[in-house]
C-alpha cells in the first residue's frame, strides 16, 4: 500500500512537473507586445499598395502652326484618344513610428502618395486622326498628349476623394498586419498620419 501511495505520488509530481513545463514553455515562445516588435512587423510590409484607381479616358488633341501668336490656316492638327489607366497609390512603412500606452497602440504613417500612374496602352484606340502634311501628327503628341490625360486623370480622381480614400484603406491595412500578432486584440489601435514639415 505504501509503495503504491509513492507511486502515485510520483506520477502525480511528474504530471504537475510537465504541465508546468509546458505552461512556462508556451508562455516563453509568445511574443511580448512591444513597439519594436510592432514595428518590425509593419516595416516588413515595405511599400504598402494601399488604393487603386481605374479610370477609362477619351481626350481631344488639336494643334496647328502659330506666327506671332496667330494661328496659321491649313496647318490644324487633331485626333481623339481613348484609352485606359490606373493610378496607385501607397505609404512607406519603413517610416512608420510606434508607441504603446496603457492598453492602446499608436502607429504614425506617411500620407499615402502616387506610387505610379500608367496607361494600359493595349487600350489606347486613335480616332478622327488628320493627315497634313503641314503640320503632321508625330509620335511626340501621342506622348505629350498621353502625359497630360494622365496628370488630367490623377486630378480628376482627387478631386473624387481618392486620397482620403487611400488613407483610410492604409489605417484599416496596417490595422490588420497588427492584429496578426499574438495578444494585440488586448489593444486599441490608432493610426494616425505625419504632418507635413514635421519630423518623425
Amino acid at each position: 500500500m505504501k509503495n503504491l501511495k509513492k507511486v502515485l505520488f510520483i506520477v502525480v509530481f511528474i504530471l504537475i512537473a510537465f504541465v508546468g513545463g509546458m505552461f512556462f514553455a508556451n508562455k516563453q515562445t509568445e511574443p511580448e507586445i512591444t513597439s519594436t516588435l510592432i514595428q518590425n512587423r509593419i516595416e516588413q510590409a515595405s511599400d504598402l499598395v494601399t488604393t487603386k484607381y481605374h479610370y477609362a479616358k477619351v481626350g481631344k488633341f488639336e494643334n496647328s502652326l502659330s506666327l506671332n501668336g496667330w494661328s496659321i490656316p491649313l496647318t490644324n492638327k487633331n485626333f481623339i484618344l481613348t484609352f485606359e489607366g490606373e493610378i496607385q497609390l501607397g505609404t512607406d512603412l519603413s517610416k512608420a513610428k510606434v508607441d504603446i500606452k496603457d492598453s492602446t497602440i499608436y502607429v504614425t504613417v506617411d500620407k499615402p502618395t502616387v506610387i505610379s500612374n500608367s496607361i494600359d496602352e493595349s487600350s489606347i484606340e486613335v480616332y478622327d486622326e488628320t493627315k497634313n502634311i503641314f503640320n503632321p501628327i508625330s509620335v511626340n503628341d501621342y506622348k505629350k498628349f498621353a502625359v497630360e490625360q494622365k496628370e488630367t486623370a490623377l486630378s480628376e480622381a482627387k478631386k473624387k476623394g481618392l486620397m482620403k480614400t487611400a488613407q483610410e484603406n492604409t489605417k484599416k491595412s496596417v490595422k490588420e498586419i497588427i492584429s496578426i500578432i499574438p495578444d494585440t486584440d488586448e489593444y486599441t489601435i490608432e493610426v494616425a498620419f505625419k504632418e507635413i514639415g514635421r519630423a518623425s
